[in-house]
């Protein structure tokens, strides 16, 4: 299956080299199993100092972790780390990614799902988007913080700052409103090292099931927004693929997530589909289509939320024509 890559995404000061140090500490790897690509080095970087410099811009750390200075674009730095060290043996088990703090996590992943030559050796673990509970309202009037938002498959609250249980409940509501795919934990760098890197590390985000019990409404924010489609019945294979086209070809980079299940026609099980602005994946999955409706979830911004819930149903109707 290759190697899982883990994107650690956040605001200016959110915390997330602090968490990274943490989750390595905590997790069961050996520290030179580890290798950590950040956008560049900064004055508080990883917690070690550098021991190997290389053309490639790859230093391991005196605590063993290699770490790689994303210098130019992602396909290199990862092209690097195979050649560096994979062929000259290391054993590495596990890629973390740490963005910068006002940078798009979007073309990041857009590379590692959709560079075939990267697929023998790596894939997206998920992608984790750390949130300051103490900055967050302001924050928010940044468009780079609410995007690394909505391109998360979990979010991480610190709960610094927070001083009551309504206070929280709130922010993880507004946060739903941004992001209805991802889930939302608390976490507090008091907390065990261990606790951690099982938030973070091999939990398989990127394609984890969407919530079948997550509300047929829809969320606006002040510059994202979400929604549900959910239907019953059977679309053919050439329809739904003509609908996606449709989809990406009126609302472009409009459409930032697009992630769920339906029901293909003449299959037993569901289709999964996965997609990022235009990059589209389908995976056959285990859940009956007998059992289960259609559900999608997509986030965009100045989605036509009636237009592209008619055309479905379009697809759904002309699908079950001459049955």
């Amino acid at each position: 299956m290759g190697i899982p890559i883990t994107v650690i995404s956040g605001f200016l000061g959110s915390g997330k080299t602090t968490l990274i140090n943490q989750v390595i500490k905590g997790s069961d790897l050996a520290p030179e199993e580890v290798v950590i690509i950040e956008n560049e080095f900064g004055e508080a970087g990883i917690d070690h100092e550098l021991l190997i410099h290389s053309k490639e811009n790859i230093v391991q750390m005196n605590g063993g972790c290699i770490c790689c200075s994303l210098r130019g674009d992602l396909l290199n730095a990862l092209t690097a780390v195979l050649d560096v060290f994979v062929t000259q043996g290391y054993p590495i088990k596990q890629v973390i990614i740490e963005t910068s703090g006002v940078s798009d996590p979007q073309p990041i992943i857009q590379t590692i799902v959709g560079t075939p030559n990267l697929q023998p050796y790596f894939y997206l673990d998920g992608v984790i988007g750390v949130v300051d509970a103490e900055n967050i309202e302001q924050n928010l009037q940044h468009h780079e913080a609410t995007k690394q938002l909505v391109m998360s498959d979990r979010l991480l609250i610190s709960q610094k700052g927070v001083t009551n249980k309504d206070s929280m409940n709130q922010m993880k509501e507004q946060l739903r409103e941004i992001n209805p795919l991802a889930d939302i934990y608390e976490f507090s760098l008091i907390q065990s090292s261990s606790e951690l890197a099982d938030l973070v590390l091999g939990n398989h985000l990127f394609n984890q099931s969407i919530d079948d019990e997550e509300e047929d409404h829809h969320h606006h924010h002040h510059e994202f927004e979400s929604m549900i489609i959910s239907e019953s019945g059977y679309v053919k294979e050439g329809l739904l693929h003509n609908w996606l086209s449709w989809l990406m070809m009126n609302y472009q980079e409009s459409i930032y997530r697009i992630k769920g299940f339906v029901n293909v026609s003449d299959q037993d099980f569901q289709t999964e589909i996965q997609g990022v602005n235009q990059l589209l994946n389908f995976n056959l999955t285990n859940r009956l289509t007998e059992d289960n409706d259609n559900k999608l979830v997509i986030i965009g911004k100045n989605i036509d939320k009636d237009d592209i819930n008619q055309a479905f149903q379009l697809v759904i109707e002309k699908s079950t024509e001459g049955d």
